[in-house]
């Protein structure tokens, strides 16, 4: 009795490899901009994370430093400090990032990719002893403020960037007093002045480098 002999013949696991092969070339892709836009999420995350600090700041009454005047925002040293900004892998934090985010009442845990900060404008008149410029790691005290938050999280040498703006404005909605400009950079959707745009929200976190797209 013949026996017919069943497999695939070698056209055939030919045909299968060339289809695993093209979909490895799409998938690997996807995957690997998937994973930077994951990282890439912390940066707003983090903003958003500090703005609600500050905004607790101003409208309390706690002093972030000894005599400091209340009802302020407050600049924030670049944290963590060190020295650089690519974050291709996290950075462990230091016991003196946790000095500086701790004073905000702004929390991290283990390390982060970006670096963040934040600075003032429209500094209030004291009257001794009460200040309005704290030590390091914090510093001027304000009511307009910008935070700032950037990473080259993908290695290429440009910087990615988020900020959120917060100006003065009187009863009438007119800004006062505009928040300070983001470090300069990379602000291609935002704008060539680094400062608020027209089209941003105050608080509004914004993506303003064109470096985002993985």
């Amino acid at each position: 009795m013949k026996r017919s002999s069943k497999g695939f013949t070698l056209i055939e696991l030919m045909i299968v490899v060339a289809i695993i092969g093209i979909l490895a070339a799409i998938a690997i892709p996807n995957f690997l901009r998937y994973q930077l836009r994951s990282k890439f999420a912390e940066l707003r995350t983090n903003v958003e994370a500090i703005r609600k600090s500050e905004e607790s700041l101003r409208q309390g009454e706690r002093s972030v430093c000894a005599n400091a005047a209340t009802g302020q925002y407050v600049t924030l040293a670049a944290t963590p400090t060190v020295g650089a900004t690519s974050r291709t892998v996290k950075f462990v934090w230091q016991a003196g990032d946790y000095v500086a985010a701790s004073a905000l009442d702004w929390n991290v845990e283990g390390g982060t990719y970006g670096v963040y900060s934040a600075a003032t404008a429209a500094q209030p008149a004291v009257v001794a002893p009460t200040v309005n410029t704290c030590a390091a790691p914090l510093g001027d005290l304000g009511r307009a403020m910008v935070i700032n938050a950037q990473s080259d999280i993908d290695g290429d040498g440009t910087l990615s960037k988020v900020a959120a703006w917060k100006p003065v404005r009187n009863n009438l909605g007119a800004i006062t007093t505009v928040a300070p400009a983001i470090a300069s950079g990379d602000n291609t959707n935002c704008n060539a002045a680094d400062t608020q745009p027209a089209n941003v929200g105050d608080g509004q976190i914004t993506t303003c480098s064109a470096d985002n797209v993985f």
